[in-house]
C-alpha cells in the first residue's frame, strides 16, 4: 500500500535524520527553504534589473545621439531655407520687378530667380504669386536645368493650403508649410519630390505689389542623409503633424496623406504613442507595444499669424526583436544566479521529506472532496436533464397547439369552396334530371339551350370553387412541409407569409385583428422557411393574445426588407398595449409572461429568440419603450425587429 510504504520510508528517514521528527525543527527547515527561494529570486531579479538598466542606458544614449544629430541636420536646413527667402525678399532686382510704383517686370524677376538658382542647391521652384494666388513669375529647376515657365502655363494656386496660410503671415515672418509631395497640374510628381514650401508676403508697407514670394525646397537630400543615421538597433522615423510617415524604414508606409493611404498613420497603428506625442514634446526611452521609442517634437514655423506651429516628430525606435533580445540578455545572468543559489541550498530539501506524508493526507482529502463534487454534479446533471425534458415537452405542446390552430384555419377556409362545389354539383344533377324528363316528354330547342347555358355557368363556378380549394390545400401542404423540414432551401418570404396568414385567418377574424404585410420586392431567401414561419406565427399570436385583447380595430404590421449588407430586416409591430417595464428587460427569458393565469407558458418569445440567434444566426430586439409600473398603459404598441442573413449555409 502506498500509505504503508510512505510510513516505512518516513520511519527510515526519521532514523537517519532524527531531527525531522521534531515539529519545530521541521518548521524551521521549511522556513529556511522559503527564505532560500526568496533570496535566490531577489538576487536573480536584482542582477537582471542591473543588466537591463545598463542596456537601456546604452539604448537611450544611442537614441539621444540620433535625435540630436537629426535635429541638427533639420534645423540647419530650415535655417538655410529661411535665409534664402529673406535674401530673395531683400534683393533689389526682385524688389524693383514687383515695385508698387510700376508695372510688374516679369523678365527682370525671372532673371534674378535664375541667378539665384545657379548659386543655390536643393531648389525645385521659385515663384511670385499675386494677391489672388495667380502665378505671375515661375522658375523651375529640373536636373540642374533652369526653365522659365511661359505665361500661358502659369497656374492659379489660390485654393492651395500653403497660399492661404502664407497670406496670413506678416513680414518679415517667413512662412513654412509642412513636408509633403510636390504636386503639379493636380498630380503628384514622380519620382516623389518631398517638398517644403517657404515664402514671405510682399506689399505690406514695403513698396512692393501685394503677393507672395515662394520657393519650393527639395528635401530629398536631407531625408537621404537622415536615413543613414538608422541601424539595426535604432531606426530613425519622422512623422508629420497628422501622424503620417515622412521617413520610415518601410518605404510603402511613407506619404500616406498625399497618396490617400489613410491607415498609414500613427493615430491608427499606434494610438497610445500618438496620444503621447501630442501631449509631450520629448519622450525618452519609453515602451509602446513592445518597442522602445524616444521622440523629439520640432516646430518648422508658424502656419499662420497667431496660430499654432507646424510640427514634425523625430522618433528613434528599437524594435520588438531587439527588445526581446535585450530582455533575454538581461534575464539569463539572473536566472543562472538563481539556479546556482537553489542548487547550493538543495541539501536543505532533505529536511522537507516529512512533508510527503502531509501531502499524501491532503491528496486523500482532495480525492474525497472530488468524489463529493462528482456526486453533487451528477445530481445537478440529473436535474438539468429533467428541466430540458420538461422544456422540450412544452415546446412540443406549443408546436401541436400551433398545428391545431392551422388545421382549424385550413378546415374553415376549405369549408366555403368545398360547400359551394357540393351545392353546384347538386344543382347540376337537378338540371340533368329536368333535361332527362323533358327529353321523355318532348325536348324543346329552348330547354336544351337553357340547359347548356346553365351547365356552362355551373361548371365554371364549380371549377372556381375547386381551384380555390386546391390553392388552400397546396398552401397548407407547403406550410406543413416547411415546418417538418430541417434542410436549408431557397424560398420566397412573401409566399411563406401568405401561407401562414391563410392558416391563421380564422383566429385573426375571431379576434378582430388585421395583418398588413409590406415586403420590399420579391425577397428570395436561403434558409429554413419552416422556422421563419414558426417565428412569425409566434410573434403574431403573441401580439393578438397579449397586446390586442381589449383593443378594437387591432392591427399587426409586418414589414420586411433587405439592407446593403445582405441582411434581412423583419419588423413585427402592433397598436396594442405594449409591455410593462417590470418584464421588459426579461422579455426573451424562459417562462416570463404577463398572462400566466390565461394558460400562457412564457416560452413563446424565448423560443423565437432561440430560433433567431441559433438557427438563423441573427438577432432580435424590442423597439418600444416599456410602460412604467402602476401607470395606465398608452396604446403605443410593441415593435420587434429581427435581423438575420438572407443566405444561410447548411451546417
Amino acid at each position: 500500500m502506498p500509505f504503508a510504504l510512505l510510513q516505512r520510508l518516513s520511519e527510515k528517514l526519521a532514523g537517519n535524520f532524527p531531527y525531522l521528527a521534531v515539529s519545530r525543527k521541521r518548521k524551521r527547515g521549511l522556513r529556511f527553504l522559503l527564505l532560500l527561494l526568496v533570496v535566490a529570486l531577489a538576487a536573480g531579479m536584482s542582477v537582471s534589473y542591473f543588466f537591463r538598466q545598463s542596456y537601456i542606458s546604452e539604448i537611450n544614449t544611442r537614441h539621444d545621439y540620433i535625435l540630436g544629430t537629426a535635429s541638427a541636420y533639420l534645423n540647419r536646413e530650415l535655417g538655410d531655407v529661411r535665409n534664402i527667402v529673406s535674401i530673395l525678399y531683400r534683393d533689389q532686382g526682385i524688389s524693383q520687378g514687383i515695385s508698387s510704383d510700376s508695372m510688374l517686370d516679369a523678365s527682370l524677376i525671372a532673371g534674378r530667380f535664375s541667378d539665384f538658382v545657379y548659386s543655390l542647391d536643393n531648389l525645385l521652384q521659385l515663384r511670385w504669386l499675386d494677391g489672388q494666388g495667380q502665378e505671375r513669375v515661375r522658375v523651375d529647376i529640373d536636373k540642374g536645368q533652369v526653365m522659365i515657365t511661359p505665361e500661358d502655363k502659369l497656374q492659379n494656386k489660390s485654393q492651395r493650403y500653403y497660399f492661404q496660410d502664407a497670406m496670413k503671415t506678416v513680414p518679415p515672418e517667413v512662412y513654412f508649410s509642412g513636408l509633403d509631395l510636390n504636386i503639379e497640374n493636380g498630380a503628384i510628381v514622380e519620382p516623389y519630390e518631398p517638398t517644403l514650401r517657404a515664402g514671405i508676403r510682399t506689399g505690406v508697407d514695403d513698396g512692393k505689389q501685394a503677393g507672395l514670394l515662394l520657393i519650393n525646397y527639395d528635401f530629398r537630400n536631407l531625408l537621404k542623409q537622415l536615413r543613414t543615421l538608422s541601424d539595426h538597433d535604432a531606426e530613425l522615423l519622422i512623422a508629420d503633424e497628422k501622424g503620417y510617415w515622412i521617413l520610415n524604414p518601410q518605404a510603402d508606409l511613407e506619404w500616406g496623406n498625399d497618396l490617400g493611404h489613410k491607415n498609414n498613420t500613427l493615430q491608427v497603428s499606434q494610438p497610445e504613442l500618438w496620444r503621447e506625442l501630442l501631449s509631450r514634446s520629448v519622450i525618452s526611452a519609453s515602451v509602446f507595444s513592445g518597442e522602445m521609442i524616444s521622440s523629439l517634437k520640432i516646430n518648422l514655423a508658424k502656419a499662420a499669424a497667431g496660430a499654432n506651429t507646424t510640427p514634425v516628430y523625430l522618433m528613434v525606435r528599437s524594435n520588438k526583436a531587439y527588445m526581446s533580445a535585450i530582455r533575454w540578455q538581461s534575464a539569463w545572468p539572473g536566472v543562472l544566479l538563481m539556479v546556482v543559489i537553489i542548487l547550493l541550498g538543495g541539501r536543505l530539501l532533505h529536511h522537507d521529506l516529512l512533508q510527503q506524508y502531509q501531502r499524501y493526507q491532503l491528496n486523500l482529502q482532495l480525492q474525497r472532496e472530488k468524489e463529493q463534487l462528482e456526486a453533487v454534479n451528477k445530481r445537478l446533471d440529473t436535474s438539468l436533464q429533467a428541466q430540458r425534458i420538461l422544456q422540450d415537452e412544452l415546446v412540443e405542446t406549443r408546436k401541436l397547439s400551433a398545428l391545431g390552430m392551422m388545421v382549424a384555419g385550413v378546415a374553415h377556409e376549405l369549408n366555403t369552396p368545398v360547400g359551394g362545389a357540393l351545392m353546384l354539383a347538386s344543382t347540376l344533377e337537378d338540371q340533368l334530371n329536368d333535361l332527362a324528363k323533358a327529353f321523355d316528354e318532348g325536348l324543346s330547342r329552348q330547354a336544351l339551350s337553357d340547359y347548356i347555358q346553365h351547365n356552362r355557368e355551373g361548371l365554371a363556378l364549380l371549377s372556381e370553387n375547386l381551384r380555390r380549394a386546391k390553392t388552400r390545400v397546396e398552401s397548407f401542404k407547403r406550410l406543413a412541409i416547411d415546418r417538418a423540414s430541417d434542410e436549408v432551401v431557397g424560398f420566397s418570404l412573401q409566399q411563406v407569409c401568405d401561407d401562414l396568414l391563410r392558416s391563421m385567418q380564422v383566429m385573426l377574424n375571431n379576434a378582430g385583428v388585421n395583418v398588413d404585410v409590406t415586403i420590399a420586392g420579391d425577397l428570395q431567401l436561403q434558409g429554413y422557411p419552416g422556422i421563419v414561419s414558426q417565428i412569425l406565427q409566434n410573434l403574431i399570436v403573441n401580439a393578438v393574445i397579449h397586446g390586442l385583447t381589449d383593443i378594437s380595430a387591432g392591427r399587426v404590421t409586418l414589414q420586411a426588407w433587405q439592407d446593403d449588407e445582405a441582411m434581412v430586416n423583419i419588423r413585427v409591430s402592433d397598436n396594442g398595449q405594449g409591455v410593462h417595464a417590470d418584464i421588459a428587460g426579461r422579455l426573451f427569458d424562459p417562462f416570463v409572461t404577463s398572462a400566466r393565469g390565461q394558460g400562457s407558458t412564457g416560452l413563446g418569445l424565448h423560443l423565437v429568440h432561440q430560433w433567431v440567434t441559433h438557427l438563423l444566426h441573427g438577432s432580435i430586439r424590442v423597439e418600444e419603450s416599456a410602460q412604467e409600473p402602476g401607470k395606465q398603459q398608452s396604446k403605443s404598441g410593441l415593435s420587434l425587429l429581427l435581423i438575420f442573413p438572407a443566405q444561410i449555409s447548411a451546417a
